[in-house]
């Protein structure tokens, strides 16, 4: 029996390239209704990882406000997403082996599952993930430990590990008591994800398979 059978992956910046979507969708919203607020690059990426809540609630106290710009967000992601998003390298090929070898396939995500559905199944890996814990299904998203309990307890696991390319990622799963991983090629840069000191460090998908193989010997 495998000590660690199961992998929980954030979706956007892990699996999948969103970035440039998701900059473009919150550039959207604050030339609508923060006009005079001008962002670089390094405080957009800051967006990246937390609750569009969390991050809207930051500049705005609103609570109407904060919903309309929610729904902005949302539908100009939505209408321009397929325009943007690509799958990072190796990411579908590890996922079929992981399957093939019998691990049990999470989704943990700060996203709602409307939104981060459509780029999960362009690229089918719906076929593969047995669990998909989107936004809708928590009260506390990552960091807290809530999303990752709500998908291990679905699941019969002996252990379990996240990846992730954020520090909430990181955070929640030391938080839920398992292990941790970043991912190399995080928009944020890899020093970031350092800065809560995971457990593992890949620079390439395959990478996993080695960790795996050190976590069950």
């Amino acid at each position: 029996m495998k000590k660690v059978n199961t992998l929980l992956f954030d979706l956007d910046g892990t699996l999948i390239d969103t970035n440039e979507i998701i900059i473009e969708s919150f550039r959207d919203v604050f030339r609508e209704y923060v006009p005079n607020l001008e962002f670089d690059l390094e405080v957009y990426k800051g967006f990246i990882g937390p609750s569009l809540y969390q991050t809207f609630s930051s500049y705005i106290k609103d609570e109407e406000v904060i919903q309309k710009m929610i729904i902005h967000y949302r539908e100009y992601y939505k209408s321009n997403e397929f325009d943007y998003f690509k799958i990072y390298p190796n990411v579908l090929d590890v996922i079929i082996k992981l399957k093939e070898e019998g691990y049990n396939l999470g989704i943990v995500t700060t996203k709602y599952k409307e939104a981060a559905w459509p780029s999960f199944t362009n690229y089918e890996l719906d076929k593969y993930f047995d669990i998909f814990i989107s936004l809708d299904d928590v009260e506390k998203p990552k960091p807290d430990r809530e999303p990752i309990d709500k998908a291990l307890e679905k699941l019969d696991h002996t252990g379990a590990i996240m990846i992730g390319d954020n520090q909430g990622d990181i955070l929640s799963a030391k938080n839920a008591e398992i292990y941790s991983c970043g991912v190399a090629w995080t928009f944020k840069g890899k020093e970031h994800l350092l800065k809560v000191n995971p457990d593992f460090m890949i620079d390439d998908m395959y990478d996993l398979f080695d960790i795996l193989e050190k976590l069950n010997a």
